[in-house]
């Protein structure tokens, strides 16, 4: 860690700024390393190296930097702050992060969010929503998701002949036992529950879902379902969000490579050439520039 602490401050001290060492030191590195090496810059020469990053870079490449030296909880309170503060919201940001998060991660961040921001989490998100869409965020903020691992084959028939019955066996839909239901179940027994719908009915539970549902509510019905099933399938998915069509989504686009960067990069990289025939690496740089560019393709290569 020290040679990293030294390495950093030889990049920024003088005139001119050594961006490339920058992006191959911090890109490199943990979040917990990055947390180990922004306390010891700060025993180290009595500096805040986020602050220095802060005066040394700008703009989107600036922005990259704070977040990656941002504990991935407080970096998940800040997204939802902004997705809220304002005028308007941005249901998506609400949606891909209270319903991909554990409820281990959830409780967090509400945690974070309150102390940060003196805010209530869930105050926030039931002003700033409504419908069928408040009430399942509103149950996933609750923290009750199930951590059985173990389903129950006979209960998860009985829970996806309760749905079917609820949905797409009656003229209209009962939300409250879709909320329930999906709302609680852990990614074992949701599995199961999906594998017995299709048992049931000859078509998936995200049929099922496209049937009932529209607008956001159907957006963070399927993200549930999407995200628990085959997390690395969805934020392939995201990653295109922030990159199709014209203009890049430049916060969605650090906040997938930044937040998943540990855990399944490799894994959604190739879902990513499955879904779209295409490099993912390739589509990013063909869409950002610079060294903010330099410094999201190493994220994504390392």
């Amino acid at each position: 860690m020290s040679s990293d602490v030294e390495t950093l401050r030889k990049a920024m001290e003088g005139f001119g700024t050594d961006e490339a060492t920058l992006i191959k030191v911090v890109a490199n590195r943990t979040n917990r390393q990055r947390q180990q090496i922004k306390a010891q810059y700060k025993a180290t020469y009595g500096r805040d190296l986020v602050e220095d990053l802060k005066k040394e870079t700008h703009g989107k490449l600036e922005d990259a930097f704070v977040a990656l030296f941002t504990d991935p909880i407080e970096y998940d309170a800040d997204s939802l702050r902004g997705a809220m503060k304002g005028a308007g919201t941005n249901e998506d940001t609400l949606i891909e992060i209270i319903t991909s998060r554990t409820p281990q991660q959830m409780a967090a961040v509400k945690a974070c969010y309150q102390k940060k921001y003196s805010r209530d989490l869930e105050a926030d998100v039931k002003k700033e929503t409504s419908g069928t869409l408040q009430k399942i965020l509103i149950t996933l903020l609750q923290g009750k998701r199930s951590i059985n691992t173990a389903p129950n084959q006979a209960q998860c028939a009985a829970i996806a002949k309760e749905i079917f019955d609820a949905g797409e066996a009656k003229l209209g839909t009962e939300e409250s036992v879709f909320n329930k239901y999906f709302g609680t179940l852990s990614p074992y027994e949701l599995a199961c529950v999906a594998q017995n719908y299709h048992k049931l009915t000859g078509h998936t539970i995200l049929d099922a879902i496209d049937k009932e549902m529209h607008g956001d509510s159907k957006k963070a019905y399927r993200t549930i379902v999407y995200a628990t099933l085959s997390p690395s399938e969805y934020f392939a998915t995201r990653v295109n969000d922030a990159i199709k069509g014209f203009g890049t989504n430049d916060h969605l686009l650090m906040r997938i490579l930044i937040s998943r960067d540990e855990i399944d990069m490799p894994q959604i990289k190739q879902y990513y050439k499955q879904l779209y025939g295409k490099d993912m690496v390739a589509a990013i740089k063909s869409d950002i520039s610079g060294e903010y560019q330099k410094l999201m393709i190493e994220l994504c290569d390392h």
